[in-house]
């Protein structure tokens, strides 16, 4: 009986594990289309803006997320000064929450 609860037991752990794996990789290519939709590629990707490579790393999920949602409230807090020397301020890309928070984890996945 205790050998069949334990497989049952893996069983379940494994199936959750896959289906969170599977989440994961969804919101990560979520956040890929809306970094894409949203037009911030056309900065990012041609030198305009900073790289994202390890960008959380420098900043925390939470920090991330409230800039691409609204990066005047960010500059505000810092005194209008830009997150990376040397470039503009980021317009704001009008994104919805969810893609704020897909954005961040394909962020988290380009480390």
């Amino acid at each position: 009986m205790g050998t069949k609860i334990a497989m049952i037991s893996a069983l379940v752990v494994a199936a959750m594990l896959g289906a969170w794996s599977f989440e994961r990789q969804a919101k990560i290519e979520r956040g890929q289309k809306a970094f894409r939709r949203l037009g911030c590629v056309a900065c990012h990707f041609s030198g305009g803006a900073p790289s994202l490579t390890g960008v959380t790393d420098r900043y925390d999920q939470k920090t991330l997320t409230r800039f691409i949602l609204n990066p005047e409230d960010v500059y505000r807090e810092r005194g209008k000064r830009p997150l990376n020397a040397g470039f503009y301020p980021m317009p704001n890309p009008h994104a919805s929450p969810r893609d704020a928070s897909d954005i961040v984890a394909y962020f988290e996945s380009i480390k």
